[in-house]
Formats: structure tokens, C-alpha cells, sequence
């Protein structure tokens, strides 16, 4: 069973959170935060499209920005960063190709096509990489956070989740195992109710009690003597 998680974001808490923890790498930040910032971008690049100049690079500027709030969502779902900084190469290998195809295209438009084959060869590749790298990451991104502490800290979301770990992997992987004896069935009695009462004391039971000592004086008192 999962235990019952906080209330999730509004969209200005989670731009705020996010503003805050803009450079850390480390941590883990739940669904939340990361859609209601991921939406903030979005909307603020539609906007910069439309400034020439300034607006791209302040758009390139976002979303390096939002490299930490992808990494924290991925540990929160206990993914490793990695596939996030192979998507950023790709990413920057996709620009440029793009910004020398571009000058080449209007240096020369009709020689484009074919003085450039193995370099559109290798920028269709990078696209189609980018895509199914990106519908990886949009999967790992939209997956719940873990309600345990993972190696990346404790879950944002589920906060009863650190004191109910063991018990959510217990009923995880099955009910926890009895003691021994009970696994096995009842444990053995003691020695000696298992086979019956302990024997009594030598001659208490065999020879009835037992004599007492010898005495010489009531032996010649009751002979006489």
C-alpha cells in the first residue's frame, strides 16, 4: 500500500520552488513542480519567439536553466540524469548543424541539396535520435514519485513514506516471514513433556518413600537391650 501524498502544486508555487532551486542538481522534485514549470516555459518561449535577436538566445537560456528541475524529476522516480545531458548534445549538435546548413543554404541555394548529403544524413539522424530520446524522457518524467527514500534523499511527495519503508516493501514482496517455530509449525515443548512427566525422584515412585537413616539407640530400645 502507498501512503497517502501531499497536495500537489498550483502553478505559482511550483515556478517559485523551481526559481529557488534553480541550480540543484541533487534532490528530487515531484510531477507537479515539474509540469507547472514546464507549461511556464512553454509560454515563455511563444512569447520570445516574436523579439528577434535576444529572444532565441533567452529561450536557449530557459531551458538550459530547467536541466536541474529534469534531473531532480527523474531521481525522484529513481532514474539516473544521464539521458537528460545526452538529449542536451544532441540537442546542441542539432543546432548547429542546423545554423551551417542554414548559412550554406543561403550562400549557395542550389547547390544545397547536393553539396550536403552527408551532412542532411547526419542531421536527420540527430532529429529522429532527439525524438525518441524525448518520448523516453516525456515517460520517465510522468511516472509517480517513489514513497521511499531513494539514494537521491527523501520522497516531496509522500512523506509517510519514510516510516512506512519497510512495511511497503513487506507487503511489495509478501508478508514478512514468521519467527521460526511458527514457520514450521508449534515449537517443541521441553525435554520431558514431550514424552510424558518427568520421572519422579529415584525410590519416591519405584520403592516407595524413601527409608530414613539408621538409628542404633531406637534399635536396642525395642530389643531390650
Amino acid at each position: 500500500m502507498i501512503p497517502n501524498g501531499l497536495p500537489q502544486l498550483d502553478f505559482m508555487q511550483a515556478v517559485q520552488l523551481s526559481i529557488k532551486r534553480i541550480k540543484e542538481m541533487d534532490g528530487r522534485s515531484r510531477r507537479s513542480e515539474f509540469w507547472w514549470t514546464m507549461l511556464a516555459l512553454v509560454l515563455c518561449n511563444i512569447v520570445l519567439i516574436f523579439i528577434p535577436v535576444v529572444g532565441p538566445i533567452l529561450s536557449i537560456a530557459l531551458w538550459v536553466c530547467s536541466i536541474p528541475l529534469m534531473s531532480r524529476r527523474l531521481h525522484d522516480t529513481g532514474r539516473n540524469h544521464t539521458l537528460v545531458f545526452v538529449y542536451i548534445g544532441l540537442y546542441v549538435l542539432y543546432m548547429i548543424l542546423f545554423i551551417y546548413m542554414w548559412f550554406q543554404a543561403r550562400n549557395n541555394p542550389l547547390g544545397l541539396l547536393s553539396g550536403l548529403g552527408a551532412i542532411g544524413t547526419i542531421y536527420t539522424l540527430v532529429m529522429l535520435a532527439m525524438l525518441v530520446i524525448g518520448i523516453i524522457l516525456i515517460v520517465f518524467c510522468c511516472g509517480d514519485s517513489q514513497p521511499f527514500t531513494n539514494q537521491y534523499g527523501p520522497s516531496p511527495k509522500y512523506p509517510d513514506g519514510q516510516q512506512n519503508q519497510q512495511q511497503f516493501y513487506g507487503q511489495q514482496y509478501g508478508p514478512q516471514r514468521p519467527p521460526y517455530g511458527q514457520q514450521y509449525g508449534p515449537q517443541q515443548p521441553p525435554y520431558g513433556q514431550q514424552y510424558g512427566p518427568q520421572q519422579p525422584p529415584y525410590n519416591q515412585q519405584q520403592y516407595g518413600p524413601q527409608q530414613p537413616p539408621y538409628d542404633q539407640t531406637q534399635f536396642d530400645q525395642n530389643n531390650g537391650r
